[in-house]
Order: C-alpha cells, then sequence, then structure tokens
C-alpha cells in the first residue's frame, strides 16, 4: 500500500498523519488559522514523498473543506477523499438510520474501536463536542449522544453570566472547590464525568455482557481518572479508523 495524508478536520484543530504500508506516523495538529491556512499547509505540509491518495474525515466548515482540496489537488495534482458513514463497513454496522448522518469523525473512530477491541465498547470523543457512541460486541452501533465539551460548556457559562471571570481552566484537584475559577472547571468536568458514567451503567444493563470505554480527544486525560471499570485513552482515534478505512480500500 502507497502513503497515505490522513486528515482529521475538527472543530477546533487540523490533525494529521501519514501512512507508510499501514503503519500511522505520529500524529500532529495545528490550531485553525483560516486567513492563511493555505500559508500555513504549506509550511506543515511539506513531505518529502507525496502520498498518492489523501483521506479526510471532516466535521469543519465547508469553507475549510473547500480550501483542503484545492491544496491538495494544487499541491500533488490529487482528489480530496472525503470520508463519511456508510450502512456497513470494516466490521461496523452503522445504527443510523440515516447512515450518512451520523458524523465522519464518530464513523472512523468506532471503526478505530472495533479493530483494537472484539467485544461491546463505548466510545467517548472529548472534544469541542463530547460524543459518546457504543458498539456491541458484533460490530452494531447501538447509537450515541453528544453533548457539549468540557472547553465549550466552560465557556458557554462563562460568557452568559456576569461575574465569573474568564479564566477557568484545566481540571479541579478536589471535589468541592473554594474558589469560583476551580467551580467552573470542576463543575464540568465532574458533569461530564457523571454523564458518562451514568450511560455505561445503563448501556451495560441493555447490552448484558462487559464493556470497554475509549476515550480520545483533547479534553480525555482530564476526565480519565474520573471514570470507573475499564476505560482506556487511544489518542488519534479518528486518524487511526481512517488507516484501517484507507487499509479497507486499497
Amino acid at each position: 500500500m502507497s502513503d497515505c495524508l490522513l486528515i482529521d478536520a475538527g472543530n477546533t484543530n487540523l490533525k494529521w498523519a501519514v501512512s507508510h504500508n499501514g503503519e500511522m506516523s505520529v500524529a500532529q495538529r495545528m490550531a485553525y488559522a483560516d486567513k492563511d491556512l493555505v500559508q500555513a499547509l504549506s509550511q506543515r505540509w511539506p513531505l518529502a514523498i507525496p502520498p498518492k491518495r489523501v483521506l479526510l474525515a471532516s466535521v469543519t466548515t465547508e469553507l475549510r473543506v473547500r480550501a483542503l482540496k484545492d491544496w491538495v489537488q494544487k499541491s500533488w495534482n490529487l482528489p480530496l477523499e472525503i470520508i463519511s458513514a456508510q450502512a456497513q463497513a470494516c466490521g461496523v454496522v452503522n445504527g443510523y438510520a440515516q447512515p450518512d448522518q451520523l458524523g465522519a469523525d464518530r464513523w472512523a473512530a468506532l471503526i478505530a474501536a472495533r479493530y483494537l477491541l472484539s467485544g461491546a465498547v463505548c466510545v467517548v470523543d472529548c472534544g469541542t463536542a463530547t460524543t459518546l457512541d457504543v458498539i456491541n460486541a458484533e460490530g452494531r452501533h447501538l447509537g450515541g449522544v453528544i453533548i457539549p465539551g468540557l472547553v465549550l460548556m466552560r465557556s458557554s457559562l462563562l460568557e452568559n453570566t456576569a461575574r465569573i471571570r474568564d479564566d477557568a481552566s484545566g481540571a479541579a484537584e478536589v471535589l468541592l472547590a473554594r474558589d469560583t475559577q476551580s467551580a467552573v472547571s470542576g463543575g464540568s468536568l465532574q458533569a461530564t464525568a457523571g454523564f458518562v458514567e451514568r450511560l455505561q451503567r445503563e448501556v451495560q444493563k441493555i447490552i448484558g455482557v462487559p464493556m470497554t470505554t475509549i476515550l480520545c480527544g483533547g479534553s480525555a486525560p482530564d476526565l480519565l481518572p474520573l471514570l470507573p471499570g475499564d476505560v482506556r485513552y487511544q489518542p488519534d482515534l479518528v486518524l487511526k479508523g481512517l488507516n484501517i478505512i484507507a487499509m479497507s480500500k486499497a
């Protein structure tokens, strides 16, 4: 299999890795700089060997996707392969009534989770939004839920209250905070942990078999210590799923 550039275009960051014969490089990322996106790409992607394929999972704006598509075409004379959720692929059966309505990032993450683990899995992606999806031991997607991510939850509170300062950041080190900034940080973290733990418990009752939880996304390390049971951290799960999709289409 030839080299592939794998791109995860999230709401906040652009992440990428290069796959060489199925072996994925260490992922890199950058925050969007919309006015200079093309220039930023030219600085970040001067690959020694141009890729043979470029795969994209995107939840970002059409404007950014168009810029990526144009840059890839101009730089390497390649089409941008935009991945979307299918009814079934790579051992995963999509649970959505309209399969393509499932986000490409969630779809790729589920494919990676199925590849990594053979049993029931709960995938929690802690990004701009926190998404939770479950696949059973047969690889059937049972569905999912979405809530605001930690940063979005905190910023929403800060923007809509008059007397909470905007320097709340980081994970709370204590259960009950003694200053407002820690209270905001800790509250959003505990709310997210409570949401995940409750869903874990209820889904476990439904499926009736052990379930492993996989965390990914930028806020995953903050959430990881708070969750009970078999919980594993897998950074760059979306890129790993894109790599599996690429291999399946080689």
